[in-house]
Formats: structure tokens, C-alpha cells, sequence
């Protein structure tokens, strides 16, 4: 009686045991399931020098599309934490073992120097049985902007910021201007009367051509001037700004150089042609806004990357009006 009761006890135990051993394998499984699923951001480099181009790589590695799909993808912003999105590839998908590894190259830039962080990205997968869905998140990525050396601008003078200033009203001055005014107003009307001279307009130069054609001729004429380096800077931008309002159908007269660049930069593709651009608009911005004043052989170079990307841009706008 007793061996019966012992065999019965040994036989539960080793019942109990191949349970515990059998949900101690599916809870192995299970965990070995969840992590095998990775995902990731990350950039082909982390340094770039200003209007610079990277590769952002977002990827989910090892995921059973038998049992398992994508609800949500990864989303950036065009312009998330002074990030421009350039271009985003499609989704690519790669199959080893059964198992699938989805990729996304997105090209990216910047336009203002510093440190860039781009934010943790969610992504979203869901079990085709359950339902259930479970949020993934990148970790955040860092991307150092570097901005342009200007060390070689000996007279280059920085932007300052505004200073603000308390205004207080004076009286005084307003009579003071008033009266000056009349005054103005008082001898103008008698000089137009008694003297009638008929101020004389320039004639405006009248180009037949194309938009093309026109800004270099209006480059060349420019050149015959002897203006001063702001001047000069200022007509050479309005007539770059004229060219690309006619052409691509946008409002440019009121654009900063940053903005330019941001229209431009699907025509300026090539890093060359695109930092020496830059480079140009930079350029005026010190001579406009800081007084810096360049040689003769930064004037010439600035005019003759002024003809050769307005050349290449023309290029690029025809082949994309052929495509369309």
C-alpha cells in the first residue's frame, strides 16, 4: 500500500515538473520574441558644416510579418528642431530567416549652426491575432551644425543683437520737426514754381529675352557701375531674387538668405555649386548688414558665382519642366 501511495507521488512530481518545465520554455520563447525585435535611428555622421546634407537611417530589425505588422511608421517633422527634410526614401524591406528588417533613409540639412536634437520617434507594431499593439521608441539623435568660417574677413564686423531702448516722448522735437516740415514744404513750393526744374529720370534699360538672358545682362551692366559695396551687393541680390520670383512663381523680395536656400536647394543638389551659393549669400549679408568691405577678387568671384548658379539653376528648372 505504502509503494502504491509512492509511486503515485512520484508520478505527480514529475507531472508538476514537466508543467513548470514546459511554461518555463513558452515564457523563454515569448521573451526571446520580444527582444528580438530592435529599433534604431541613426546618422551616417554627426558633424556637417551649415546647408551640409546627412543620411537619417530608421530602422526595425527582426520582425515576424507572420505574426506581427506595422500599425504606425516612424514620422519626422519637415522643419523639427531647425531640421530641413531634404528627401525621404520609400520603406525598403529585407527578409533573412523568416524574419523581416524594414529601412527608411531620410537626407536631411540645417541652416542654423549649433546643436540639432532629433527627438525619440515612435513606432507602432500590432499581433495579427491579439490585436494588441505595442509602441516602440528610437532614441534621440544629436547632430552638431558647424557654421561657415568667415576667419579669413579681416574687416568682417558681426551682427549685433538689438539692444532695446526705453523711448520717451519729447514734445519739444515733434514741434521742432513739425515746423521744419512746413518750412521744407514752404521752399520746395516756391523753388517748383519759380525755377520749374523737371527732374531727370534714368532711363531703365528694356531686356528682350528670356528671365535667363535678362538677369545676366542686368549682372553685366551692374558691373560697368561704380557703385559702393553695399549698393552693389543689393542690386546683385534683388537681381538673383527677380530671377527666382519669375521662375519658380514665389514671392522672394521680402526672403532672408536661409529662406533663399531652403527654395533653392532641390536645384542645388551638387555640394559644390550649393556651398559656393551659400558662400555668395553670406557674403552679402556681411557686406549689407555688417559693413564688411571685400577686395576686388572677392567681387569678381561673387559675380562670377552669381552667373554660374543662376545658369545651373535655369538647367535644372527646364529638365524638371521636361519631366513633368
Amino acid at each position: 500500500m505504502r509503494a502504491k501511495h509512492e509511486r503515485i507521488r512520484i508520478k505527480s512530481r514529475r507531472i508538476l515538473t514537466c508543467r513548470l518545465l514546459c511554461m518555463a520554455i513558452i515564457l523563454l520563447l515569448l521573451h526571446l520574441n520580444i527582444n528580438a525585435q530592435k529599433i534604431s535611428a541613426s546618422l551616417d555622421r554627426n558633424k556637417i558644416l551649415l546647408s551640409e546634407q546627412v543620411i537619417l537611417q530608421l530602422k526595425a530589425e527582426d520582425i515576424n510579418a507572420g505574426t506581427t505588422f506595422i500599425q504606425d511608421w516612424f514620422v519626422i517633422d519637415d522643419t523639427a528642431d531647425h531640421v530641413q527634410v531634404v528627401k525621404a526614401d520609400p520603406v525598403d524591406t529585407i527578409e533573412v530567416n523568416g524574419l523581416t528588417t524594414y529601412l527608411q533613409k531620410i537626407t536631411i540639412t540645417s541652416f542654423d549652426s549649433g546643436k540639432c536634437i532629433i527627438a525619440p520617434m515612435s513606432i507602432v507594431l500590432q499581433n495579427r491575432t491579439t490585436g494588441k499593439k505595442t509602441a516602440y521608441k528610437t532614441d534621440s539623435v544629436f547632430l552638431e551644425v558647424l557654421p561657415v568660417d568667415v576667419s579669413s574677413m579681416i574687416d568682417y564686423h558681426d551682427i549685433k543683437d538689438i539692444l532695446e531702448v526705453e523711448a520717451k516722448t519729447d514734445y519739444t522735437l515733434y514741434v521742432i520737426i513739425g515746423l521744419s516740415v512746413i518750412i521744407l514744404l514752404v521752399v520746395l513750393w516756391f523753388l517748383n514754381k519759380y525755377f520749374k526744374k523737371k527732374k531727370i529720370q534714368p532711363q531703365k534699360i528694356a531686356y528682350k529675352g528670356t528671365a535667363l538672358e535678362t538677369a545676366l545682362e542686368q549682372i553685366k551692366e551692374l558691373q560697368r557701375q561704380s557703385l559702393a559695396a553695399k549698393l552693389f551687393y543689393t542690386e546683385l541680390t534683388d537681381i538673383l531674387k527677380k530671377y527666382f520670383q519669375q521662375q519658380l512663381n514665389v514671392s522672394t523680395s521680402q526672403a532672408t538668405s536661409d529662406e533663399l536656400m531652403i527654395m533653392l536647394v532641390v536645384y542645388l543638389q551638387d555640394e559644390k555649386k550649393r556651398t559656393a551659393f551659400y558662400q555668395l549669400l553670406r557674403l552679402t549679408d556681411a557686406v549689407k548688414f555688417a559693413k564688411y568691405l571685400p577686395s576686388v577678387t572677392q567681387n569678381e568671384e561673387a559675380v562670377e558665382t552669381a552667373i554660374t548658379s543662376l545658369q545651373h539653376i535655369d538647367k535644372m528648372i527646364k529638365t524638371a519642366n521636361n519631366n513633368v
